[in-house]
């Protein structure tokens, strides 16, 4: 109310109502207002404000003059640090930011700073903790319009994704799609943000045509997205869709966009990201050499900010690069760290990890291998990710035969074949 805040600012002050009135108003106007009985005029609160030393804004909402653009710049600088891996500090101001925010009933401001919470507990491999973080900027966000939501619900969707449910992560996506749409709201970076999430999503749960699709939107959105840092999230996530596409230059050159927009933001850990995905395609493109050079320096940047979940997936990639170079040891010494880093999360990422090990150990040790490869069946069935359980069979069909048991390498085939039938 503002005769609250006008009766605080005034005693404040050592202010009687009649010298806050003079000499345009008279000591009765002022305790009308106080008390709430009368609401003040735009010229009487620009008299008021001025009388008090106040800005009118502070008068009227009770903010300070400039208060959302220094939290604005206080959260900027704190998820920076949480980039640069200053985890403690980070949180510390987050929850300041937070709490002031809610004070002074700026829902946006406090949502972000709640996201960065999230985004936290993300790296430090608690996706459960995070996705409460996540909910919770969405609830205080609830009245606000749907493309405000999306950097939350794009962050409750990868904490699903690290929970090994895909499928629901790519529901919630959609969902908020078709909210924004049937409002009507043309927002490019809301849109670009959502579509690159999806892409993403798409490419991992095997629906390649869907996946062309969003990045079909991400090259119309393109020209209108002005954020720097969803121009960067759209150039690292349709990369992955240009490679499945075989579009291997256009993929890298999105990769070296999106580096620069991070590097121009400050923002390490998303710097690491790119080098984690160039690696990902000079891999598949037959470049080891510059494959493992990428992701030697991801695994670097991430060591160095403390984000312990990208680690894993970095060690992953990593070793499958060894194995494809020769260098077996090296290979199976980088999964044996991802796995004990991830203990007993049952992810994708660890049955990613088992399969890469079962790979490795295939010649040395085949029934360990053997091991491995139905341990990964089992995480990557219980994510019901159809594609990884029909590559992973397919690998324990090639290893089951090479040690001469061919009807189990037969039923191996077959199962895997079969777990691709709800998308053929």
């Amino acid at each position: 109310m503002i005769g609250t805040r006008l009766r605080r600012l005034r005693l404040a002050r050592g202010l009687t109502q009649a010298q806050l009135a003079a000499p345009r108003y008279t000591h009765a106007y002022v305790s009308s207002i106080e008390a709430g009985r009368r609401r003040a005029s735009p010229d009487a609160i620009r008299h008021f404000a001025s009388r008090l030393g106040v800005d009118r804004e502070e008068l009227e909402t009770g903010r300070e003059s400039g208060a959302t653009a220094r939290l604005e710049l206080r959260l900027d600088e704190a998820l920076i640090g949480l980039s640069a891996g200053r985890l403690e500090e980070a949180e510390a101001e987050c929850r300041a930011v937070a709490r002031e925010a809610k004070r002074l009933q700026l829902p946006r401001i406090q949502a972000k700073a709640v996201e960065g919470l999230g985004l936290l507990l993300e790296r430090s491999e608690r996706p459960e903790d995070a996705l409460d973080q996540y909910r919770r900027a969405e609830e205080i966000l609830e009245p606000e319009p749907p493309t405000v939501r999306v950097d939350a619900v794009a962050g409750k969707a990868r904490c699903f994704h690290s929970l090994g449910d895909v499928r629901y992560e790519i529901h919630i996506l959609e969902t908020l799609l078709a909210e924004i749409d049937r409002e009507g709201i043309p927002d490019p970076n809301a849109l670009a943000r959502l579509h690159a999430a999806l892409a993403y999503a798409y490419v991992e749960a095997g629906l390649y045509n869907s996946a062309a699709q969003s990045a079909a939107e991400l090259e119309r959105l393109a020209p209108r997205v002005t954020d720097p840092l969803r121009i960067a999230q759209m150039h690292l996530h349709v990369a992955r869709v240009y490679l499945v596409q075989g579009r291997v230059e256009d993929a890298e050159r999105s990769l070296q966009r999106a580096e620069e927009a991070y590097r121009q933001a400050n923002l390490e850990t998303e710097v690491g990201y790119a080098h984690l995905a160039l690696g990902y395609v000079f891999s598949r493109d037959g470049r080891l050499g510059e494959a493992r050079q990428e992701l030697e320096h991801a695994l670097q940047i991430f060591e160095d900010t403390a984000d312990t979940k990208d680690i894993t997936r970095v060690l992953n990639e990593l070793a499958r690069t060894e194995r494809l170079r020769g260098h077996l040891d090296r290979a199976r010494e980088l999964l044996e760290r991802s796995i004990e880093l991830m203990g007993e999360n049952d992810t994708p990422i660890l049955a990613w990890a088992h399969r890469e090990l079962g790979l490795v150990l295939s010649e040395s040790d085949p029934v360990s291998a053997e091991k491995s490869l139905r341990l990964a069946i089992e995480i990557y069935e219980r994510a019901e990710q159809s594609v990884d359980v029909a590559v992973t069979y397919r690998a324990l069909g090639e290893l089951l035969t090479a040690r001469g048991d061919h009807e189990g390498g037969c039923d191996a085939y077959r199962v895997g074949i079969m777990a691709l039938e709800p998308r053929l």
